[in-house]
């Protein structure tokens, strides 16, 4: 029997107990299973640099390994905090596209990347196609505005402020402006990730986009995203991970334990 197996058969005898799964054992699983959860890098999506974001790109391009500009396509660009640091990482090889559909936010990302002749700003949103919705938040210029309007109640927020935007696919921007392949796809869209990819479909069917990293979480409850949906969509073409601290965890089967509404990171490596 490998270490492995029986490190598993151990745990089984010890915690399968029938006496450990009384009321009276619950606050104690909690406590256990909330642990869990951000030792596997799930739940701490806060900053970039924090949630090991920036290491995964800096990953990506070390593997990459291809001269010449570094095509990094930001959806969910918000004020410009992911292109910054990406900006800072690539220098001059960076050729990056930042979409923000809100005018309040997007008139602070011009602000705060102003003069950055490797950044094309759009102000426009991605989607599976193209259109006009209503972006809600609770804050003008918030990083969790969704295009599904979310109940937040129980952290007391209303997402009062609503905004019409301006959506487009990838794949119709990709062909009018001539761009062939992307190296980094990175999307941060508050639950509406799975129609970003739906409108990538031919970049993506064509292996087209290198990596893609997207975030599921909490905002995937309202927008009745599953992983599964994600991870089968993406999975032909793609071999998913789960970003940890400085590293990849390898997601080759699908599981209902992935179904996991605490935010987390994901990178999808084209095979």
């Amino acid at each position: 029997m490998s270490t492995t197996s029986y490190t598993q058969q151990l745990a089984r005898n010890i915690f399968l107990r029938p006496e450990l799964r009384r009321p009276s054992m619950q606050p104690v699983w909690d406590t256990l299973h909330r642990l869990a959860l951000w030792g596997k890098n799930i739940g701490p999506a806060g900053s970039v640099a924090d949630s090991s974001e920036k290491w995964a790109l800096r990953w990506a391009v070390n593997e990459s390994a291809t001269e010449g500009p570094f095509v990094l396509f930001d959806a969910g660009a918000n004020k410009g905090q992911y292109a910054t640091q990406a900006l800072a990482l690539l220098g001059n090889r960076a050729q990056a596209h930042c979409f923000e559909p809100s005018p309040r936010t997007y008139a602070e990302l011009s602000a705060n990347l102003a003069g950055k002749q490797q950044v094309t700003l759009l102000p426009f949103g991605l989607s599976s196609q193209p259109g006009e919705l209503k972006l809600y938040s609770h804050l003008g210029g918030s990083a969790e505005a969704s295009l599904t309007k979310r109940d937040l109640s129980h952290w007391g927020i209303e997402q009062d402020i609503v905004e019409t935007v301006a959506l487009r696919t990838l794949d119709d921007y990709c062909e009018q402006s001539g761009i062939p392949r992307i190296d980094f796809l990175k999307i941060d869209v508050e639950g509406h990730e799975i129609e970003v990819l739906r409108g990538s479909a031919k970049m993506l069917g064509g292996r087209r986009i290198r990596f893609v990293q997207f975030e599921f979480g909490s905002p995937d409850i309202e927008s009745r995203t599953f992983f599964k949906d994600i991870f089968h969509f993406l999975n032909p073409n793609y071999r998913i991970f789960r970003i940890v601290y400085q590293g990849l965890v390898p997601i080759d089967a699908y599981s209902e334990f992935h179904e996991t509404f605490a935010t987390a990171n994901f990178l999808a490596v084209v095979r």
